[in-house]
């Protein structure tokens, strides 16, 4: 062996580069990753650079690209191949990254709410302060005894509308009455609606901006079910603390299916906001 002291065994090439020897011997199999050296012992040994090739065969597979594909663009004879594989790599991983971002931030929000659930006791008025947001909602549709929409289609269709290129959603579908709802106490229609964390990416006209400002929220846990009564009782006890409120009430589960299977575990926040701010609006 020429300049024995440049090699790596497979062993240590492995633990330099956190790849599994049997990974190793794989991408040798396919012409992927070859040795720089085979002893006459069969034992496989590597150069210290070719580390750059398989941080570049990483590149790849971080962005889901098929090995046969990798090994076309990093043994490719024209630098231009390669430099277009990295841009189209470059894409896919930034699309993970705002993917993974929008889990976290899903995550974060439901620990939020959760902690919501266990800090205030159900059927009692509390303040929360909300910042600014915007939203896409559906056409309104009927509502039965469950609070399950006759026409869920409209739902169903709003979530995946909604998202088709932010692939994860950071609030899971809600509801609100309106104005007008509140004002005639019909609460027979229900009206769907998302937050959206990009509304550049919408027409103005499909969005609404709700300001930020104090709410008053109440939680039930009413299995999703009686949403009516619900918003009765909530505005009762809005009455008898002599609070009012303006714009419509909003309805979210803030423990739901993401946090747990059973429905009867649900825990369902209506609010809405304040009239009287504590602090000058701009």
């Amino acid at each position: 062996m020429e300049n024995a002291k440049k090699y790596l065994t497979i062993r240590k090439f492995s633990e330099l580069t956190h790849t599994s020897i049997d990974t190793l011997k794989h991408y040798d199999a396919i012409g992927l990753l070859k040795p720089a050296y085979i002893g006459k012992n069969h034992y496989r040994y590597y150069l210290p650079e070719q580390s750059l090739v398989l941080t570049r065969i990483l590149f790849g597979k971080n962005a889901c690209i098929p090995l046969k594909e990798i090994r076309e663009f990093i043994w490719a004879e024209h630098h231009e191949v390669t430099i277009n594989k990295y841009d189209e790599i470059s894409q896919t991983l930034k699309s993970h990254m705002q993917e993974t971002t929008a889990i976290l931030n899903t995550i974060s929000n439901l620990r939020y709410y959760y902690q919501l659930s266990k800090r205030h006791a159900p059927e009692t008025l509390f303040d929360l302060y909300l910042p600014e947001w915007f939203i896409i909602t559906s056409k309104k549709a009927k509502t039965n005894h469950q609070f399950e929409s006759s026409e869920s289609n409209i739902a169903n269709q709003l979530f995946l509308e909604g998202f088709a290129d932010e692939k994860w959603p950071h609030y899971l579908l809600q509801a609100l009455f309106t104005s007008v709802d509140i004002a005639k106490k019909d609460f027979t229609q229900v009206t769907y609606f998302l937050k959206i964390d990009h509304p550049e990416k919408h027409k103005k006209e499909e969005i609404q901006f709700i300001p930020n400002g104090e709410w008053i929220c109440m939680l039930f846990y009413a299995c999703g079910r009686n949403m009516a009564e619900c918003v009765h009782f909530y505005l009762d006890a809005l009455k008898k603390e002599n609070q009012s409120i303006k714009g419509p009430i909003f309805i979210m589960d803030v423990v739901n299916c993401l946090v747990t299977s059973k429905s009867e575990d649900y825990c369902t926040m209506i609010y809405a906001m304040k009239e009287k701010q504590s602090y000058e609006e701009y």
